[in-house]
């Protein structure tokens, strides 16, 4: 019996060899972008496809992931957005894009929002107009530029929620073995009282 016990927490000790998949996806005005890959780092395989749906399962488009397990999909209507991967063996992910992450001037969006976003931008191009920018160009330019500095957080966020998620099962199976252990234990002691 205690053998068993022995090998069986040896086993359990042990380091875990499995990996999850991870990834996520985020606006960027009407471009959506994402990313698929392992928790072990390796990113997703260039040419899988990506299906995109809207919320009631009706096919929006489909992408294939590109090098660094990165892909992008540019949105028509202000609707939320599902993304399924199929990486295989039974490594799928299934992520949304939530219609309040992408711009206002979308179909399906909100007309008062709308209108006040152009109010806004038109105001803002009046003003770099006399510096003689273009909005456009210079919005772009902010988004895709806080875009690259968010890349590397959101992958940091993630691979911690994995580590803290793996960390939790490995204490809360320690946990339970503590149990156990404790009331095997007392079983012992109370049958060699009675004997």
């Amino acid at each position: 019996m205690r053998k068993t016990l022995l090998i069986l927490l040896a086993l359990l000790a042990s380091p875990a060899f499995a990996h999850n998949i991870v990834g996520g996806v985020y606006a960027i005005g009407t471009l959506i972008e994402g990313e698929v890959g392992f928790s072990d780092g390796i990113m997703g395989q260039s040419g899988v496809p990506v299906i995109i749906t809207d919320g009631s399962g009706n096919k929006l488009g489909e992408v294939k992931v590109e090098e660094e397990g990165l892909f992008s999909f540019a949105a028509t209507s202000r609707i939320d957005h599902h993304f399924s991967i199929d990486l295989g063996s039974g490594h799928v992910l299934k992520t949304m894009l939530p219609a309040d992450e992408l711009p206002d001037s979308l179909v399906g969006g909100d007309g008062a929002a709308a209108e006040a976003t152009a109010l806004v931008s038109s105001s803002t191009a009046a003003a770099l107009a006399m510096n003689g920018a273009d909005s456009a160009a210079l919005q772009q330019m902010i988004e895709r530029s806080v875009s690259k500095q968010i890349k590397p957080l959101r992958k940091e966020l993630q691979a911690y929620k994995e580590k803290a998620s793996l960390q939790d099962i490995l204490g809360g199976i320690g946990y339970i073995f503590g149990l156990c252990g404790i009331g095997i234990w007392l079983r012992q002691r109370k049958s060699e009282r009675q004997s």
